[in-house]
């Protein structure tokens, strides 16, 4: 090789060198300074697996960043959930009710403050009559077989007075569809053939790993949840965004094409879920409420319905047979938006915002007086 190659392949590797480098220093400053003084991730509780439900670790707090418009504080008890209350102690103190909140991450409420969801709201507006204890028992993604998990390992043995349920519009099929997550397969799942639930799937232990770790880092904490990079982000910037609800598309948070098609099992899972829900609140004595969201988006745009609001009957009518108390918060919304004008969730988040919560807050206490 003459000297000219050689000097040449020493230039190349001095400037991959330097290359590699200044990438790994810009990285580490992304780490060390931009992502937590600068520009700070948003804090992201860690989970944990115990009695055999997913939760998060005990005695955290942070704040929960999305885009520049939330940073709400959040505040993990003794037993593993999001709440103002720093334990929920199985003894009940005397003369004071109890009401336990379960669902998914609309309980959970990583979105608003810890002590200013709708559970906190209902609370409030209940111990007009009494003093009120109010239990959150909820985590994302969790779908209505996860409820059920968490009502026999967590909610049954505090013996509640009242068991209000949280529905959204995904809580359905994922109760017997896997959908892929970092701690999804911790979920109760149902197994449904020849039109009947033929067993349940128990939850698989969640276990922190390499993926995890990489989670935690500021850098990863603000592209995932500040400012929601998702894969599917560069999927819509090739492909294009997917179709508006009412043409096959999107629709309170989920694909109804694909979700209506499994209407059958669907009717099928509820049912069986909701008896189940049903025969253990009254085993312990308790009342039992459901509530569902609504369609918000078809508000705004001034639809008198929508496709998704067809799981909002199903769950109304599988209510109705097993003698469950059942509320609807689309007509709710649809009243409020049309008196106030003003959006139930945020601009970067479709959860709901302090407006929504007390909003809902308000008609949930109705309903449960």
């Amino acid at each position: 090789m003459s000297a000219g190659k050689r000097s040449r392949g020493r230039e190349i590797l001095i400037n991959l060198a330097v290359s590699l480098g200044s990438v790994v220093v810009f990285l580490l400053f992304c780490e060390l300074v931009l992502f937590r003084f600068v520009l700070p991730a948003s804090d992201v509780p860690r989970n944990a697996f115990v009695n055999e439900v997913v939760r998060y670790q005990p005695g955290q707090s942070g704040i929960w960043r999305v885009r520049d418009e939330i940073a709400a504080p959040f505040k993990i008890n003794a037993q593993g959930w999001n709440s103002p209350l720093p334990d929920y102690p199985i003894e009940r103190k005397p003369g004071t009710s109890r009401i336990a909140f379960v669902g998914d991450s609309f309980v959970e409420a990583l979105q608003v403050p810890f002590d200013k969801t709708f559970a906190e709201a209902v609370g409030t507006r209940l111990a007009a009559k009494g003093p009120v204890e109010v239990q959150r028992f909820g985590v994302a993604g969790a779908p209505l077989s996860q409820y059920l998990q968490m009502v026999e390992r967590e909610v049954v043995q505090r013996r509640p007075d009242r068991i209000v349920v949280m529905l959204v519009h995904n809580d359905f099929d994922e109760s017997f569809v896997f959908k892929p997550g970092r701690y999804t397969s911790s979920f109760l799942k149902l197994r449904i053939e020849g039109g009947k639930v033929v067993g349940e799937v128990p939850p698989q232990p969640w276990r922190a790993g390499w993926v995890e770790f990489i989670r935690q880092s500021a850098t990863a904490r603000f592209l995932l949840y500040r400012w929601q990079v998702r894969p599917q982000t560069l999927v819509d910037a090739i492909l294009g965004p997917a179709k508006a609800a009412g043409e096959g598309g999107y629709a309170a948070n989920i694909d109804v094409a694909s979700v209506l098609a499994r209407e059958a099992d669907i009717r099928i899972a509820t049912d069986y879920l909701f008896g189940r829900l049903k025969a253990r609140a009254d085993s312990i004595g308790a009342k039992l409420q459901f509530v569902m969201d609504g369609d918000r988006e078809a508000i705004y745009a001034g639809r008198a319905d929508s496709p998704a609001l067809k799981l909002n009957r199903i769950a109304a009518e599988m209510a109705a047979r097993h003698g469950i108390a059942f509320l609807d918060l689309h007509p709710v919304f649809a009243a409020e938006w049309a008196g106030a004008g003003k959006r139930f969730e945020f601009g970067s988040d479709a959860h709901w915002n302090e407006y929504g919560h007390q909003v809902a807050g308000a008609a949930i206490a109705e309903a449960l007086q």
